[in-house]
């Protein structure tokens, strides 16, 4: 890993090509470093996120296609590209590639761009006085570069640049033993480092990069956790694994916060409007909420929390009927003490007295059927009803206990009846019943026949009232037979 890059001094190097030709360079050897797709030219302009700005004798940052950070380092003679274009072929493991470009004092005939120690040769596009050579590999540590120019009658003129490959991170940094928990409002952090690094917590710069293997810091803290995340940089930027350092302060009691009460099915409990307290029909409930530093314990009634993620406590407790008290201790690492006092009702799930029409009814098609439903609830709490056939929705949640229903041909045959209540604090009571879907019925012929006549008007003859007199036989009157009276006269033989 190499420290603070050096800056080699500006030299020229003018050479005699031919008789009228001269290739001047301006030259800035410099030590670079790269990282993550984007090179560093010290005491320079780069940005890695591309673009092209001016600046020095002039630099200039642009992006180059296939990196998602790639970067361009340039002075008056060399730019030097981070960044492999997506379609170049694969690079050696440990390797990268990056683009040099150069001035001419004239035009030329080719120029090639050599690096070492990897012995690879690019040769260059040439624009006028200007070239460009593309995916040029370089490895990790120096490397240097060599340009060299040939004209039309094969003089030639070289030159060099060096540059550095740095992408390994530095070791991650150590950090002696700090107290869990403390009441102070800072603490200081010693530690150990790789030279040529700078130390950073949570993202802000708390030692400048330099060589020393010894660091220490003095960080401010505030009520509760603090999580301390420290790293190392190198002057490229590439940054170590973290080292992690939680510290409590402890000076005040617990704040508790964002308590929640939820029952079996996971669901948050409703308020009842007369307490303005939590309920529920279920039981157990769950209560959980959140503390303001990670070493708070929490227990409920006498019931300890479950292990949860930090800052946050969840305990499980029983239910009886009517109104419970629920009674919350937290407690800090220092003994601090917050005490807080709940209610929760447990209630019942509503009864269905009756339901209309009842099970087995017969009804016919086309004709309108009406539902209707009985309930009661021992806590007097408001009702809704639900209503479907067959699994359809006819009435949804509402406090009306009734519908209606039409069946069509379609549904001819037995159809099921599902009536349900609740209370809206968890459960419902429902029921079903069948319902036989028939054509209506019809009359026998004979019967045709007579409901026929007896709704057709008749002439008033003799003979139509006799039709409609009844047939009863009519009565027989008896006359008695006075007996015979005794004259004496004898009867003649």
């Amino acid at each position: 890993m190499m420290g603070t890059p050096r800056r080699y001094p500006q030299r020229w190097a003018e050479l005699v090509l031919g008789a009228s030709l001269v290739w001047s360079f301006s030259v800035e050897v410099v030590s670079a470093q790269s990282t993550n797709g984007s090179i560093t030219l010290v005491e320079e302009t780069i940005s890695s996120g591309g673009g092209r700005t001016g600046g020095g004798n002039p630099m200039s940052v642009v992006t180059t296609l296939g990196q998602p950070a790639a970067g361009v380092g340039a002075n008056d003679a060399f730019m030097i590209v981070v960044g492999y274009p997506a379609d170049a072929p694969d690079l050696p493991s440990g390797t990268n590639a990056i683009t040099v470009e150069g001035t001419l004092s004239e035009p030329v005939g080719s120029v090639v761009v050599k690096s070492e120690p990897l012995g690879e040769v690019v040769t260059a596009t040439i624009e006028g006085t200007t070239f460009r050579a593309m995916n040029v590999p370089i490895t990790e540590g120096h490397n240097t570069l060599t340009a060299t120019a040939i004209d039309r009658v094969g003089l030639s003129a070289s030159d060099t640049i060096t540059v550095y490959l740095d992408t390994r991170p530095p070791a991650r940094p150590t950090v002696a033993a700090t107290p869990p928990v403390t009441t102070a409002t800072s603490q200081t952090l010693t530690g150990t480092k790789t030279p040529g690094t700078s130390v950073w917590v949570n993202g802000v710069e708390v030692v400048p990069l330099n060589d020393d293997t010894i660091w220490t810091a003095t960080i401010p803290l505030m009520e509760g956790d603090n999580v301390l995340v420290i790293v190392t940089k190198d002057a490229a930027g590439n940054e170590s694994t973290s080292t992690t350092v939680t510290i409590v302060v402890d000076s005040l009691p617990p704040v508790v916060s964002e308590v929640t009460f939820v029952d079996p099915d996971g669901q948050t409990l409703r308020l009842d409007p007369p307490t303005q307290s939590p309920k529920t029909n279920f039981s157990p409930v769950t209560v959980r909420g959140r503390v303001d530093d990670s070493l708070t314990t929490v227990q409920i009634n006498g019931r300890p929390e479950a292990p949860q993620p930090k800052r946050t406590f969840e305990v499980t407790l029983p239910l009886s009927e009517g109104s419970n008290a629920l009674t919350l201790i937290a407690t800090s690492p220092n003994d601090h003490v917050t005490t807080d006092t709940f209610t929760v009702t447990r209630g019942t799930i509503p009864t269905l007295l009756s339901t209309q029409p009842a099970d087995a009814t017969k009804h016919p098609v086309g004709t309108t059927l009406a539902i209707h439903a009985t309930a009661s609830d021992a806590e007097a709490d408001p009702l809704e009803y639900h209503i479907l056939i067959n699994g359809l929705v006819m009435a949804d949640w509402s406090p009306i206990p009734s519908s209606s229903w039409t069946p069509s041909e379609t549904d001819l045959g037995f159809g099921t009846l599902d009536v349900r209540v609740r209370d809206g604090f968890g459960g419902a009571a429902s029921t079903q019943s069948e319902v036989y879907v028939l054509h209506p019925a019809v009359p026998p012929p004979a019967a045709q026949f007579a409901q026929m006549h007896t709704h057709t008007s008749l002439p008033e003859t003799g003979t139509a009232k006799r039709r409609q007199q009844p047939t009863t036989p009519p009565k027989r009157t008896v006359t008695p037979t006075p007996p015979r009276r005794n004259t004496g006269a004898s009867k003649p033989r």
